[in-house]
């Protein structure tokens, strides 16, 4: 599957965030693999090239190759994601268009290592910029919030950074509107947790909603209803749903 001629029909995604958006469906025994999850999807391109937590680097060669699960090559931890199931949203809508997936997030990474400065923020721009020859820009997946959701000192300022890494990131691609999808964090396993553990994590679910709702260039994807794994983490199918949602609330901005 080559590049198409046009360089408008390839919408290019950056997929930021931590092990939600690398995916996690499929990795735990009891939420297996079905049949087909593992080959390419049509008319959808991955860039390889990602970096690790330490290094800026890009590990691999950084060229598309034909998506297929998984999306994040270089963790162990990554399985079924939902950004597949976006792109397919997205092709039926726009059976014109292909989709161009650039996958930056990392499992259990808490905001600040994937701010301005860090070596996966440094690298998804380096990789954009390259992705940008072959397409265009269209918008940011983001899924992250369960770190800072742990930590007395994190949580309170979890919505002010990703609002501030929001704004450099347009900066540095030079694409101001940069439309930015940001899900919620799963509504299960509270029960399971301490008092003050679940008001961090209000903390953070309603500061997501905020700088959506704040942003003009933003939307927020509801994750009412989905099911989890564990007390993070989403299941395949949740994930399949979660992905159509981003791109219902990305078609209708």
């Amino acid at each position: 599957m080559g590049l198409p001629s046009d360089r408008s029909r390839l919408r290019i995604f950056l997929l930021m965030g931590q092990s939600n958006m690398a995916g996690y469906g499929c990795v735990l025994p009891e939420n297996p693999w079905q049949p087909g999850d593992r080959d390419p999807m049509p008319g959808v391109l991955a860039l390889g090239g990602q970096c690790t937590l330490k290094f800026s680097l890009p590990r691999g060669w950084t060229r598309w190759r034909p998506a297929a699960h998984p999306l994040h090559l270089n963790q162990r931890s990554a399985g079924f994601g939902l950004a597949l199931p976006f792109a397919a949203r997205l092709r039926e809508a726009m059976p014109e268009t292909m989709v161009g997936l650039i996958p930056c997030a990392w499992g259990g990474a808490p905001i600040d290592r994937l701010g301005p400065g860090s070596p996966l923020y440094k690298n998804a721009v380096r990789r954009a910029r390259i992705a940008e020859k072959s397409g265009t820009l269209a918008g940011v997946l983001w899924h992250q919030g369960e770190s800072d959701a742990e930590s007395d000192a994190l949580a309170p300022a979890h919505a002010g950074k990703l609002a501030g890494l929001m704004g450099s990131l347009r900066g540095d691609l030079g694409v101001p509107e940069l439309p930015f999808l940001i899900g919620d964090l799963g509504d299960f396993g509270d029960e399971k947790r301490k008092a003050a553990s679940v008001a961090r994590r209000v903390m953070v679910r309603e500061g997501l909603r905020r700088v959506a709702e704040e942003d003009p260039h933003a939307a927020f994807v509801e994750s009412r209803g989905l099911g989890g794994v564990d007390s993070v983490h989403f299941g395949r199918e949740a994930l399949v749903e979660f992905g159509r949602r981003y791109a219902e609330r990305f078609l209708g901005m």
